[in-house]
């Protein structure tokens, strides 16, 4: 099964949304799943492959007082791209705002 997840936050960040998707990844990369990570743009080291998942970046800008937060700006058309040219039987938002 082909899966794309679209998160608000990623590695290198680590929080809760990381966590459980370093998890859900793990479980994916086990069945066998193709999987592909969209998140936004990190300050630090960003990994191309996780847990056998490919990651795309969207490009961000950080939140004034909360550097660590980064946000994607302006994501949307390039967001529909990396879906049109990958194709996912799924779609999953990981969103801690939500």
């Amino acid at each position: 099964m082909k899966l794309a997840i679209i998160a608000e936050s990623f590695l290198p960040e680590m929080n809760g949304v990381t966590h459980s998707l370093l998890k859900i990844l793990q479980h994916l990369d086990a069945r066998g799943d193709e999987v592909l990570v969209i998140a936004p743009s990190a300050a630090g080291k960003e990994p191309r492959v996780v847990e056998g998942a490919r990651v795309r970046r969207l490009p961000a800008i950080a939140l004034a007082r909360y550097p660590n937060i980064r946000i994607a700006a302006g994501g949307v058309l390039r967001v529909k791209t990396l879906l049109t040219e990958f194709q996912p039987d799924v779609v999953h938002l990981a969103s801690p705002s939500c």
